[in-house]
């Protein structure tokens, strides 16, 4: 019945799965395989809360259950409940610290309560087990990039990207990087590229509209930014009134209308 229900699953049908993994239930109530597997099939189902009862139910017999503990930490986790994943992270750790996927997980998760240096040893130690792990690679860039170490952030994004060339959220990283460190034309040929796909996203045109500020092209940046708010309105206002890089325009009469 569980090799049935894994059947479904793999064909997409978690309906048709957890119909089979409650049969197997039904006989054996603390079969952990079973719990496991219909755990996964209804977070597929977005059913978050009735997998966290799976796994739960399994951690009662066996703590030391790594899966369980790892998907009950990305349930929490998913919940914006970092520092509670971080611990179901940490114990999965204590019984298999070569676990890549809950090294991964734990460092997204320290990003969540802002702990960059932890999350950049999750990272590490994944990638010296995994060294062509592309996600983690992308997000150890995330993280060297909040801590402003763009030239080592640009090394990561460049590895992702010479793996998955249409891996958009890798290039616009690598642009915001490139427009830290100054190289604003670099910057907005990226940022070109990564409109062509989204041409609405509005990050990206206002981020766009910085670099062109920096370049000192006033007219398109005034542009740029007024397509921004178009799209995402006052977060992108709010940004660009306290943004230093617009300072030189703030008394521009076409900055102000852009903003009010």
């Amino acid at each position: 019945m569980i090799s049935e229900g894994k059947s479904y699953a793999k064909l997409g049908k978690h309906k048709n799965a957890i119909s089979f993994f409650d049969k197997a239930l039904k006989s054996d109530p603390q079969n952990a395989d079973a719990l496991y597997n219909k755990g996964m099939s209804l977070i597929q189902l977005k059913k978050s809360k009735d997998a966290v009862a799976c796994f739960e139910k399994i951690l009662e017999k066996d703590p030391n259950h790594v899966l369980a503990l790892n998907n009950l930490g990305n349930s929490y986790a998913e919940q914006q409940q970092f520092e509670r994943a971080i611990n179901l992270y940490e114990k999965a750790l204590k019984v298999d610290p070569t676990y890549v996927p809950v090294l991964y997980n734990k460092g997204i998760a320290e990003i969540g309560v802002g702990k960059y240096d932890e999350a950049l040893l999750c990272f590490n130690r994944s990638l010296s087990i995994e060294p062509e792990n592309v996600s983690a690679t992308y997000f150890k860039g995330l993280v060297l990039g909040k801590q402003k170490k763009h030239n080592d952030a640009l090394l990561c994004f460049d590895k992702v990207i010479e793996k998955e060339p249409e891996n958009f959220e890798a290039l616009f990283y690598k642009a915001t990087s490139l427009a830290e460190l100054g190289k604003h034309q670099d910057a907005v040929i990226l940022f070109d590229k990564v409109l062509k796909v989204n041409p609405k996203n509005g990050t990206v045109i206002y981020s766009k509209a910085r670099s062109k500020a920096e370049l000192g092209e006033d007219r398109e940046a005034l542009e740029l930014l007024a397509q921004a708010i178009l799209y995402y309105g006052k977060t992108i206002k709010g940004w660009a009134i306290k943004d230093s890089v617009f300072n030189r325009l703030k008394d521009d009469l076409r900055f102000k209308a852009v903003v009010k």
